[in-house]
């Protein structure tokens, strides 16, 4: 599967490992290092700018009201955060290929949580959702105004986080795989402060008499849809801007990327108007839903195997010194990235013993590919030491495994 670049080739008409690997790692970013604080860059002031525009907006959201709901607005704030902590551990399992640093991802998720909720969202959907119903009317509003305003005014705030992103990382955040991840991570950060915004409202229904009751109670419901909401249409329209905008790393495709920005969109608006879109009855509303997570998840789907060959063939570049070296086997590399040789793999194994090592063989390659990047092509103590546990593993699972 090519990259789009010729791999570099020797005279005797041999690629060359090293250079391909070189090439890859910088092409990709992968193994980059995040520094959040970068006072020359223009990128970090706004961001510390409006976060801290976001911060103050919630405080004086909140700040009223705290005292005489603490309780409701306390455990409201663990459940959201359980859910989110949940969310953020699965996130990063499926972040297989670049691993972005730690730093990067809790950059997006602040994003998402304070100033795109509390600094964009919070304000434009208040203005807009007061000039429908003079404009549209009640009836309108109702059915059609969340629909006609969340899609393009929190879409737009957490794009912009993501715009930011990039400022700060232009060689971390380069591949529509990127965009899905923090996409996702930003998606989750808004997901968790708007549940828990909805949360403590609700403690202010009847009066206050049952805050917590009602605080439990909105937390669950909007926990149980927090998986095909924000995170899954930020991650398509994310991605989608990568397509449109293109990198050093990542071909600009026009179409991919429009069509992905508008997925994402289009699923925000199907989930936010699903009562005008089912007529007002319970029923069809219920089977636009359901219609909505299909089709999102079928998108993301298809969005993350659009985004895979890129990352595949950086991790063929950064192991070929490897696979020349006897290290790994280009059979086991293949077995890393694509899913049907990964399946003839393992069953090609000799035991069941042996099918599970293979499986955790997989595991020490693509750690091997990660320490690689991470020492920037270096022969470090970690990448001897991912070498080892490689042989290790192939020897004590499979001793007839030929390498």
């Amino acid at each position: 599967m090519s990259t789009g670049t010729a791999h570099p080739v020797t005279e005797s008409g041999a690629e060359d490992p090293a250079r391909r690997q070189a090439e890859a790692l910088e092409i990709s970013g992968w193994g980059q290092r995040f520094t959040f604080v970068q006072p020359h860059n223009p990128c970090f002031w706004v961001f510390v700018v409006l976060t801290g525009i976001g911060v103050f907006q919630t405080w004086s959201y909140f700040a009223p009201d705290v005292g005489f709901y603490a309780e409701g607005f306390a455990i409201a704030a663990v459940l959201c955060s359980l859910c989110g902590l949940a969310w953020w551990a699965w996130f990063r399992h499926i972040d297989r290929w670049e691993r972005q640093p730690g730093g990067l991802i809790l950059a997006a998720l602040v994003w998402g949580a304070v100033p795109a909720t509390f600094a964009f969202a919070l304000t434009a959907n208040t203005a807009l959702l007061g000039i429908y119903p003079k404009l549209f009317g009640q009836d309108w509003t109702s059915d059609w105004a969340a629909g006609a305003t969340a899609p393009f005014t929190e879409e737009a705030a957490k794009l912009c986080g993501f715009v930011l992103l990039m400022g700060l990382a232009p060689k971390l955040v380069r591949t529509a795989n990127d965009g899905l991840i923090l996409g996702a991570f930003i998606g989750l950060g808004f997901a968790v402060f708007e549940d828990f915004l909805y949360s403590a409202n609700a403690a202010f229904g009847d009066f206050g008499t049952d805050a917590v009751g009602n605080a439990v109670q909105m937390s669950v419901t909007r926990i149980a849809t927090s998986a095909v909401s924000h995170p899954l249409f930020s991650a398509l329209v994310c991605c989608g801007f990568v397509y449109l905008l293109g990198t050093a790393a990542q071909p600009r495709r026009i179409g991919r990327g429009i069509g992905f920005v508008l997925a994402g969109m289009f699923l925000h608006f199907t989930w936010d108007d699903s009562g005008g879109l089912g007529f007002g009855s319970d029923v069809l509303s219920f089977f636009v839903l359901v219609g909505s997570v299909v089709l999102g998840f079928t998108l993301l789907s298809i969005a993350f195997r659009r985004a895979a060959p890129r990352e595949h063939q950086f991790v063929r570049d950064i192991l070929a010194p490897e696979v020349a070296s006897g290290t790994v086997t280009a059979e086991e590399v293949e077995g890393v990235l694509d899913r049907k040789a990964r399946k003839a793999f393992r069953r090609s194994a000799s035991s069941r013993q042996a099918r599970r090592a293979r499986k955790h063989l997989r595991r020490a390659v693509l750690d091997l590919t990660h320490d690689i990047a991470q020492a920037r092509g270096a022969d470090t103590d970690t990448v001897a030491n991912a070498r080892g546990e490689v042989a290790r593993v192939r020897a004590t699972a499979e001793p007839d495994l030929k390498v």
